[in-house]
């Protein structure tokens, strides 16, 4: 192993930092990975590339962050990829869940942004889908305050999303009142008529 940089350096150049870890903890984190290349402080890995901070995956391609997945590209703080949670650019996963940008997953739930994937319930903004177990009921609306923003909310009998820029909450209470916080009550005014609306469509649909 060599230092360079800031770095040990494994002879598969995956690298571990020198504020981070001791010699001793980057040979054994070396030790711990098998055929995977240009990986920066991971451990207990197979047959990744160029991830990052990543522990017990295999065979996955730039991620960071993430625990026991397998065959992600692109993802980001995941947990357990066949149980996937809080994930953006998901690949090849099975049954996701509050994810964002997936890709060709299966049995996913609540996410969004999702393109090619199979068995979708509850999704918003899915494109190319199939098998979904249920379409949603949308209403959309263009909302200015502080940013302006597409204000969606999707809802299934009870099951309910409001989505906001990045914003999300299954609660038109939780939306009025973060709209109250960032716009203040005058500028909220449109927000608070958008959930009155989704309350009224949902109770009369």
């Amino acid at each position: 192993m060599k230092t360079e940089n800031g770095y040990y350096i494994d002879e598969n150049n995956n690298r571990w930092d020198y504020d981070l870890y001791t010699e001793d903890q980057a040979k054994k984190n070396s030790e711990s990975l098998i055929d995977c290349s240009y990986c920066s402080d991971c451990s207990r890995c197979s047959d990744c590339f160029g991830c990052s901070g990543c522990s017990d995956c295999s065979g996955c391609f730039d991620c960071s962050g993430c625990f026991d997945c397998s065959d992600c590209s692109g993802c980001s703080d995941c947990s357990r990829c066949s149980r996937c949670s809080d994930c953006s650019y998901c690949s090849d996963c099975s049954r996701c869940s509050d994810c964002s940008d997936c890709s060709r997953c299966s049995d996913c739930s609540d996410c969004s942004r999702c393109s090619r994937c199979s068995d979708c319930s509850r999704c918003s903004d899915c494109s190319y889908c199939s098998g979904y177990k249920s379409n949603p009921e949308r209403y959309c609306k263009e909302l200015i305050g502080t940013i302006t923003k597409l204000a969606q909310a999707y809802w299934i009998n009870d099951d309910l999303q409001v989505i906001f820029g990045c914003y999300k909450t299954s609660s038109l209470e939780d939306f009025k009142a973060k709209a109250i916080e960032m716009n203040g009550e005058e500028k909220a005014k449109p927000f608070i008529k958008f959930a009155e609306t989704v309350t009224y469509l949902i109770q009369n649909k």
